[in-house]
This record gives structure tokens, sequence and C-alpha cells, in this order.
């Protein structure tokens, strides 16, 4: 059946999202030692701040992040790439062991930072992007100055009675779904995709109705989606029980490196719960982790893009200053927005 995408849809369709940001950028294809090439945006090259690197989460690329360029970039140069896998970036085999499939995606972002020379930077990564940028920060911490995982996946354990307090209807629905490539439907369906996609995924529109009030950003989604089947396949291998990580980060989050500093910033409305936040700070200590909650924000929590670009430039100030003084960043501020236990 024909699937009404390809690689120059997506093309075309990047461009009329990214034409909404009104700082000047460069895009680019960086190739990378293994022969793959990862899709890269470069903002405000040159500037003294530290440099701040963005990773975006399943089914994203770009972008998603169309909100947040012109102001996190005003004092620093901002990298976004598509991973491997997704957007317009290479689509590798990846392995449907969980490790593996892990170190493909955090090889493909070391891999990345060699080609482009960048030796020390901010990490900041949302959902299945903050699952690979913790996993990348303990694997390569000297080349982390801060960690930002917002809305993260992948943090918590599997709770040992999760499936009891699931509807029937969806235990089996999750059953099914669990044999296939998670975007498999939308090639499934060929011409009537990009209609699945805009009524299923109504919730995108609505974070992006303000700067897309039409169909710009849900067509691009689509391209981004119904290209060939590639992280998706990662993303299966990661899960378990269709939401869950085979190798939660909690259960590492105490060997990051004691230089490391991490931010979580939650969306109020998201399914993600920031308690996973606090473990984090009961781990590694008050002194080194904060937890931030962006009033009224969904999953998609950059959207919510006011509060969200004032509380990652905060913590990047701090990061330049605590470099310039040759610290460490510690005691880390509470922000206006620090989630307190019960709140949501």
């Amino acid at each position: 059946m024909w699937v009404p995408t390809s690689k120059n849809h997506l093309e075309n369709s990047e461009a009329k999202v990214l034409s909404k940001v009104r700082m000047e950028f460069e895009g680019q294809f960086v190739e990378l030692e293994n022969g793959e090439s990862v899709r890269t945006l470069v903002f405000s090259p040159g500037k003294p701040g530290i440099p701040l690197v963005l990773v975006h989460g399943f089914g994203a690329a770009v972008g998603t992040w169309v909100k947040n360029y012109d102001s996190l970039a005003a004092d620093r140069t901002v990298y976004a790439l598509d991973q491997i896998g997704f957007g317009r970036s290479s689509r590798p085999t990846f392995s449907t062991e969980a490790d593996e499939a892990e170190d493909q995606l955090v090889e493909g972002l070391e891999q990345w930072r060699k080609a482009m020379g960048v030796e020390s930077f901010i990490l900041l990564g949302h959902s299945l992007g903050g699952y690979v940028s913790a996993a990348y920060s303990l694997r390569h911490p000297q080349h982390v100055k801060h960690l930002i995982l917002a809305d993260p996946w992948g943090m918590p354990e599997r709770p040992q009675d999760h499936s009891t307090t699931i509807p029937l209807g969806y235990r089996i629905i999750r059953s099914v779904l669990s044999h296939f490539n998670f975007l498999a439907i939308l090639r499934g369906v060929g011409p009537a995709g990009p209609g699945l996609f805009q009524r299923a995924r109504g919730d995108l529109h609505g974070v992006f109705a303000d700067y897309f009030p039409g169909s710009t950003m849900m067509d691009y989604m689509y391209h981004c989606n119904a290209q060939e089947a590639s992280g998706e396949i990662a993303m299966k291998s990661l899960n378990e029980g269709f939401g869950w990580a085979k190798n939660p980060m909690l259960a590492r989050i105490g060997e990051l490196d004691e230089s490391l500093s991490v931010s979580f910033i939650y969306g109020e409305r998201s399914w993600m719960n920031p308690t996973s936040g606090m473990k984090a700070q009961d781990r590694l200590g008050d002194d080194r982790v904060t937890v931030d909650l962006v009033p009224d924000a969904s999953h998609h929590v950059f959207a919510q893009a006011g509060v969200f670009n004032e509380l990652v430039n905060q913590y990047c100030q701090l990061v330049d200053a605590s470099v310039e003084g040759k610290g460490r960043l510690r005691n880390l501020p509470p922000t206006d927005y620090a989630y307190q236990p019960g709140e949501k």
C-alpha cells in the first residue's frame, strides 16, 4: 500500500516548521565514523556561554524545539540533532536487545560530538532523549557540564503489581501492540496515515496551535514518523510492558560522576511522574539535583516555552558562572517552579 511520504516531503515540512525561528542558523548533515549521518542545526556559533545540546524524544526531531531556539541561543551556541533512527538522520538497523540498542543510541551521540568537535556542553534531553542523555552522561561524564532531563522517559522501575491496575481491555491492546513496531500502523494504513495521525495526536497539535494553527506541525511529525522503521525498533527494544524501561535509569542514577548535577523539569499535566526526580534527588543529594514543575504543561513540557526557556536559561547561566569560577555546580538554588511532593 502506498505511504504518502518521502525524504523530500520530510525536508519540505521541516523547512516550513523552522521558518518560524527568527534567528539565523545553519543546517547540516554530520558524517559519523560509522558512515551514518546526523541531521544537525547550529545556532549562535561562537557565543561565549557553555554550549547547549538538545536531544529530542521518541518520534520527534529538530523541529519540535521551534519554540525554544530563539531564547535558548541568545547567549550560547545551541546544537540540535535528529537522533540516529529519527527525523532526517540515518536510519540504521537497531538491535532487539535493550543493552545493545542503548549502546547504539549513546554511541551515535558520542560519534556526533567527536565529528562536531564539541568538547564540553550542557546536555538537555526530552522523554526518550532524556533517557539517552542520562545514559550518555553515565558513560561520558567528562563532556557534560550539567544534565537537564525534561519529562524523561525510562526512569522508574516497573511496579510488581502494575498489570493488576490496568483494565483488561487495555491489557489486551497492549499485548497485541507489543508484537509490532510502534509506528507500523502509520505505514500500514497507507494514504489514511496523515488523517489518522492528526486524530490520534490532537494533544501534539494543541501544544503548537499558537505557532501553527493549521496542519504544518502535524504534517512534519507525520513525515518524521512514517519513514522507514528504525528508531522505533530501538524504542521497542528498550521497552518492557509497553511503557517501562527494561533498564530503568533510577537504578543507575547513583553511578553518575560526582562532578555532575542534574535538573529535572516536568509538566504539571504530564503522565510522567516527578517523584522519579525526587528519588534521584534522594540518591544523589539535594545539592546536586533540582526538580521543577511547569504549570499547565503536558509531556511536551518544552512547548510551554515561556517557563521552560526561563528555567533552562537559568540553569545554563549557573553553569556558566561555575565554569568561570572553575568550580562544580552545587547547591542549585530553588526556582519559582520547584516541585513540592504531593503537588501533582
